[in-house]
């Protein structure tokens, strides 16, 4: 018995499109098992593709339910644009018409908005050569376009969409883009402020108007970035009292031509409403006493919305520092109308105390881990601490091979008391390769090289050799800094050195110096911040003069003391270091008192003293402060004797007073060259500028600087008349294989006669 091929309705189904709509009207049919199934239309798609996600098999009965979920199956898979199902006998027959095929894809014009970034984006959504065709999402794509470029500035756009049909179901798709020009905020009004002015009040904003300043971009408008500086501005007025501050009305006016926009901003200040107390609630923990130790919202002020948020912060990080890593504490403002007062709730919800599971470490490369570790002050399986992770992430960035750290914290699944931490490390080059070959007036031909390294192997240890030659030294230097020798963090520093010159510094002094020398110095940590230093150094030194040619200075002390000796010193010193990084600190300070004196029964009897302080103060706008500070002194115990020339101090280059020339300040030897004094004192304040193409400060620096200092003979024979002054520009950056590289331009300001000047000064490899 056969039935003839038709659709249903009398005896077939409905089309796609009442399908994919879902309406409620019924079709009536008869219902039949399917004994076999067929399609139509198909074109690059086989049939067992169709058969994959149809919910029907031979067998099964299709009826008014089966039909309505087999269409909304194959329309389900995104694959056809119409689905439609026949009956021809007890065969199923699906009739389908594929999506076409996308042959090409293409965006034209859009220049400020896009690039490789849109077009991996649109490709992830679907709209890429040969991916098949859907004109909703191409309708989405022209919407995304549009409000991307809206929040740009560009209200003039047009974007034009065309769908080109090709042979074999298949279309070619091009957007074309006329970007326009941008549309700039021409004026913002604030209508109903009286306490604040109107540029009191812009300040807080982002948007601007525009002005003269070329490359402006702030007087874009954008509706994200307006709805930013309201929120800016309610905080403004809550911060100085004006608890009901209310935006009543914002319009945005859009000119005919596109080209302008004017802000209008209707506010209500309210007036100031004062604290009137303080309490707590919920599970508060803490002592109360301690507690109010911790507010900034004293009975009587003007209340702050800031300060109440600040308040409700460092409760949450008193309550974490013993293990309540999830604490959280919400500032409820209690508002007396009349009195036009309130009373601040501390809502307390500590949370269940929390412990740490696992500290783990990412990013390191070849770090040991061990080396990482020993840096924590948060310890596995104790209890969660805010401070002591901070602390942990602090001594990590304090590194000299690592830029930074960030820290994570990771609550343990199916765990509300267990965390995890893990420290993303970033590292800086560990080192330096230098070799050099030159002329130098003053020196000849300049041979140099060195290798300093601050991760051997991965450990920390820190190893250094730098070899010199050139027509008035040679030398090699060697050492060795294991940061960690015990366990306890006291480090232990071996070093070995040969020295054979004509000169004090770099200048030729009439005389010839050979010095070997070794150090072991071990640094002691008394707390968190302090440390010892405790050590021994020896040093052999042979002098040669040389008759009509050896500068009194020199002759004096050989015939004082002879010309071979044997030194011994004991090397102490104390220092606090609160800095949050080695190189580049943004905030803390260190303070370093060191003295070195010579053991009873050596050669030469004398002492040195030197005092390096260094302060960060961070600034408004991102600006810095950085304060440098040295006062040394060294001086013999018998006055009758005098100090080793090649112990003096200098002054005069990058490190101490930019604008003179390396070593050159202070006294003068009977030829004519520095000699060096007893006394030096410098200072160097820096005020470092926020630089645009880096925002984090941790590679590259740019200053403003002003530096002061000299070197005297005698201690008595300091006055301030004769320190020398220059200010100017300098520029750091820490290179890869340089290590710190330091440019400097400076303006000496009282030049006196005789003093050697040098504007432009370079150094590097001196930030290990």
């Amino acid at each position: 018995m056969g039935h003839k091929k038709t659709r249903f309705n009398k005896t077939a189904l409905y089309t796609a499109v009442a399908a994919a709509m879902m309406v409620g009207r019924a079709y009536a049919f008869d219902a039949f098992t399917i004994r076999e199934i067929k399609t139509q239309g198909l074109e690059r798609l086989d049939i067992g593709t169709v058969l994959t996600y149809l919910p029907l098999s031979v067998g099964d009965e299709l009826n008014d339910a089966t039909a309505r979920q087999a269409i909304r199956s194959l329309y389900g898979t995104g694959l056809f644009q119409d689905v439609q199902l026949e009956r021809d006998g007890n065969a199923l027959v699906i009739v389908v018409k594929e999506r076409p095929a996308i042959t090409t894809f293409k965006i034209e014009g859009n220049e400020k908005i896009g690039g490789d970034d849109l077009k991996k984006s649109l490709k992830d959504l679907g709209l890429a050569d040969g991916e098949l065709f859907k004109r909703e999402l191409l309708d989405q794509v022209e919407q995304e376009l549009r409000r991307q470029y809206y929040a740009n500035g560009y209200y003039d756009v047009n974007i034009d969409t065309k769908v080109t049909e090709e042979p074999n179901n298949r279309v070619s798709l091009n957007i074309k883009v006329t970007e326009g020009k941008v549309t700039k905020i021409k004026d913002i009004n604030i209508i109903g402020n009286k306490v604040f002015s109107r540029d009191e009040l812009l300040a807080q904003f982002k948007l601007e108007r525009t002005n003269w300043m070329p490359f402006q971009k702030s007087d874009r408008y954008s509706k994200q970035q307006l709805g930013g500086d309201l929120e800016a501005l309610q905080s403004y007025y809550q911060d100085r009292g004006y608890l009901k501050f209310d935006v009543r009305s914002v319009q945005v006016a859009l000119t005919p031509d596109k080209e302008s926009i004017y802000i209008t901003l209707n506010v209500d200040e309210g007036t100031v409403y004062k604290v009137k107390d303080h309490k707590f609630s919920g599970e508060t923990i803490l002592n109360e006493t301690f507690l109010n130790a911790l507010l900034s919202t004293p009975s009587g002020s003007t209340f702050s919305r800031k300060e109440a948020t600040e308040s409700a912060n460092r409760i949450e990080t008193a309550l974490s520092d013993i293990g309540y890593a999830f604490a959280k504490v919400t500032p409820i403002p209690d508002v007396d109308e009349d009195k036009k007062q309130v009373t601040i709730n501390y809502f307390v919800e500590p949370g269940k105390r929390a412990y740490v599971r696992h500290i783990s470490f990412s990013g390191h490369g070849t770090t040991n881990d061990e080396t990482l570790r020993r840096e924590m002050r948060q310890l596995e399986a104790a209890p969660f601490s805010k401070s002591a992770v901070e602390r942990s992430r602090i001594r990590l960035t304090r590194l000299p091979f690592v830029e930074d750290a960030e820290v994570d914290t990771k609550p343990v699944p199916g765990s509300d008391d267990l965390v995890d931490i893990v420290f993303k490390i970033k590292e800086r080059a560990p080192g330096s390769v230098q070799f050099g070959v030159g002329y130098s007036g003053s020196q000849g031909f300049l041979i140099n090289g060195s290798l300093t390294h601050t991760n051997f192997l991965g450990t920390g240890n820190r190893v250094e050799l730098s070899v010199d030659h050139n027509s008035v030294s040679k030398s090699v230097n060697v050492s060795w800094t294991n940061p960690y020798f015990t366990s306890d963090g006291v480090s232990q520093t071996v070093g070995m050195y040969y020295r054979k010159t004509s000169a004090i510094i770099r200048y030729a002094a009439g005389f010839n110096a050979d010095t070997v020398g070794g150090n072991l110095t071990y640094g002691i940590p008394l707390s968190e911040y302090m440390a010892l230093r405790a050590g021994i150094g020896f040093t052999e030194t042979a002098i040669d003069t040389f008759p009509n040619s050896t500068s009194d200075e020199v002759e004096r002390f050989v015939i004082q003391n002879g010309s071979h000796f044997f030194n011994y010193q004991l090397r102490t010193g104390i220092s606090r270091d609160t800095r949050n990084r080695t190189f580049f600190a943004t905030y803390g300070s260190i303070h370093e008192l060191d003295v070195d004196v010579s053991l009873p029964g050596t050669s030469l009897l004398y002492y040195t003293i030197n005092y390096h302080g260094q302060q960060y103060q961070p600034l408004p706008w991102r600006f810095l402060l950085e304060a440098n500070a040295f006062v040394g002194y060294v001086n013999t115990f018998r006055s009758d004797r005098e100090v080793p020339p090649y112990e003096n101090f200098f002054a005069g280059g990058p490190q101490t007073v930019r604008g003179w020339r390396d070593g050159t300040l202070g006294p003068r030897d009977s030829i004519g060259y520095p000699y060096g004094g007893k006394l030096r004192t410098t200072g160097q304040l820096n005020m470092i500028i926020p630089m645009p193409i880096e925002t984090d400060g941790k590679s590259t620096r740019a200053a403003l600087f002003y530096d002061v200092g000299n070197v005297f003979a005698q201690r008595n024979d300091f006055t301030i008349d004769q320190l020398r002054h220059s200010v100017g520009i300098g520029f750091s950056w820490f290179t890869p294989f340089l290590g710190l590289l330091q440019l400097s331009y400076a303006f000496p300001l009282n030049e006196k006669p005789g003093d050697q000047t040098e504007r432009f000064q370079i150094s590097f490899g001196t930030g290990f």
